[in-house]
């Protein structure tokens, strides 16, 4: 059986982060962005912890897998786009005051730090089917919250929502013809490539101390890389077809 216990203490830890970071940004720009920061963030986080442990309790048992170090890495990474989410319904947009700060060293932290220390960590422990859905996920999710992020206060235009939104579309669409697990076998290494670029764009974006010359190049790039995206989502379709 899944260790319930574990996995409630995991969640708590979690959505513990909520109440002092409401405060914080109430204190600084009102009650009201502070509550609908609150909410937001609370109630991403509660909709990730109810289907993670709908998972979890699934993949227990079928392999007797438990939730270890490197999927609590992960959904920390849900964690950081929760707070992407919460900065967003606040209304606040101040990208070189506290929350601004606050979203850039989120993303840092979920994008660069996390993903960068669980891959070794992965490799010296139990990997599973679950931790593997988990993971792809997580930067699916903190990719799309990233984005949000950077069209309210990063000065990007919509468009760069268009990419990761279309890959749930596909996703959606994908699973209905065939199972999760094979919808994203074999992918070639420039999926990954093309992530780590529309990532780089959207931190650029929402660098609190970006200047001018800062924003000329994310306002240039975008155009570029946002068809280039979607180039790539409709050539893996195609593939997985």
């Amino acid at each position: 059986m899944l260790d319930l216990g574990r996995y409630v203490r995991i969640s708590l830890v979690l959505l513990g982060g909520t109440a002092p970071l409401s405060v914080a940004i109430g204190r600084r720009y009102g009650f009201t962005a502070g509550r609908r920061f609150g909410m937001a963030m609370g109630g991403n986080l509660l909709v990730q912890e109810a289907l993670v442990g709908l998972a979890a309790r699934r993949a227990n048992r079928r392999t007797g897998h438990e939730l270890g170090l490197v999927d609590v890495m992960t959904l920390s990474r849900g964690a950081t786009a929760a707070l992407l989410g919460g900065l967003a319904a606040s209304g606040v947009r101040d990208r070189r005051g506290l929350a601004g700060w606050m979203g850039w060293l989120g993303v840092l932290y979920g994008a660069i730090l996390c993903d960068w220390l669980d891959g070794p960590i992965a490799r010296h422990t139990a990997t599973s089917e679950l931790g593997e859905v988990l993971d792809r996920e997580a930067d699916s999710w903190l990719t799309l919250c990233t984005a949000l992020a950077a069209v309210r206060w990063g000065g990007l235009p919509r468009a760069v929502l268009a990419p990761p939104l279309m890959r749930y579309a596909f996703l959606l669409d994908g699973m209905r013809r065939a199972p999760y697990a094979t919808l994203h076998g074999g992918e070639p290494s420039w999926v990954r490539q093309q992530g780590i670029a529309q990532m780089l764009l959207f931190i650029a974006s929402l660098a609190p101390f970006g200047g001018r010359v800062t924003r000329r190049v994310v306002c240039v790039a975008a155009p570029i890389q946002v068809p280039l995206q979607l180039g790539g989502l409709l050539l893996q379709r195609r593939r997985e077809r």
